[in-house]
């Protein structure tokens, strides 16, 4: 049940993340605008698999695999989304 419920956490602040990073309309240039999309996903995709050690024991060492993960993805799909809002 434990493992249930961590999952639904870690889903939960995935999904949180998408919403905060997500741009709300194609407002501006669509380069920053799928550079946004692409980032928002790679959270919630992140967020949603890594995530789940700390819900199930929240300290500061279940935290360092979700930050290994999510940053440098986040940061290629960022790169990703731009380029294909750019040559699109």
């Amino acid at each position: 049940m434990l493992i249930f419920i961590s999952t639904l956490v870690s889903v939960g602040f995935g999904y949180l993340f998408f919403r905060i990073v997500k741009p709300k309309s194609e407002i501006g240039s669509k380069a920053n605008f799928y550079a946004r999309t692409f980032l928002a996903w790679s959270l919630f995709i992140s967020t949603s698999f890594y995530i789940q050690p700390f819900a199930m024991s929240p300290s500061i060492n279940n935290l360092t695999p979700w930050f290994s993960v999510a940053i440098p993805f986040g940061l290629i799909a960022t790169i990703i989304g731009y380029l294909y809002g750019k040559f699109r």
